[in-house]
């Protein structure tokens, strides 16, 4: 592939686009269980990855930055520090949340159950996870750079993060909060694609962000058992 081609861009943008217009519709139209949404999920990310290296011919790893860990020691302690993180966050913004109504919509738009809940979470903490920064850390962020775009590719990956986020939570939050939200998201996403590039490797981004995501499905497991 020869230097600064536009091939990866102009794909990466519209798979972007069709990703989050998809969920978008999914999410907000279709409202389907938790299983078939990941299903879709699933499908879509990999339909998509799988298009853009036959179009830009570039291998899987190397188009989803799916590189072997080197010198990992600091990453075990952003891991550990990132689950007192996310639960301090929801101690501080608890009081602005309504969680009986979030409970609810759990347990009816996500069909989470006392019974099925440990492995949904499961899921999401090691699988959904691994979708998320295979797509939006590895692919999108990767087909920006070898464009010659590597910032860009770093902001709009970031935001695409928050809005797809936002067809999840938006029903749950006031709009001060769901402000906060998209803003919060946004950092998160610049935060997970720092740590993926320090490492040179999805693989540290996927570890940081399934290690967030156990901390929100404690707070859910909290929501589900308690209200």
């Amino acid at each position: 592939m020869e230097k600064n081609d536009k091939k990866p861009l102009i794909y990466a943008s519209c798979a972007g686009v069709i990703f989050l217009g998809c969920m978008i519709v999914t999410e907000q139209v279709l409202q389907p269980g938790y299983w078939l949404k990941s299903l879709i999920k699933l499908t879509l990310t990999v339909l998509l990855i799988g298009i853009g290296c036959a179009v830009t011919k570039t291998g899987l790893r190397e188009s989803i930055r799916f590189n072997p860990l080197k010198k990992a020691g600091k990453l075990i302690a952003v891991m550990i520090a990132v689950i007192p993180a996310v639960l301090l966050g929801f101690l501080l913004v608890r009081g602005h949340l309504d969680l009986p109504t979030i409970r609810q919509n759990l347990m009816a738009k996500e069909q989470l159950t006392k019974e099925n809940c440990l492995f949904v979470f499961a899921y999401i903490a090691l699988c959904n996870s691994f979708l998320e920064e295979a797509f939006f850390r590895g692919f999108l962020t990767e087909s920006f750079r070898r464009a010659g775009c590597p910032k860009t590719g770093v902001v709009c990956s970031a935001l695409l993060f928050a809005v797809y986020h936002l067809g999840i939570v938006d029903s749950w939050l006031s709009l001060p909060m769901l402000i906060l939200c998209i803003g919060l998201l946004f950092v998160a996403a610049l935060f997970l694609q720092s740590v993926c590039s320090r490492y040179d490797s999805v693989k540290a981004s996927w570890l940081v962000h399934g290690c967030a995501n156990l901390a929100i499905n404690a707070v859910g497991i909290l929501l589900i058992f308690r209200y």
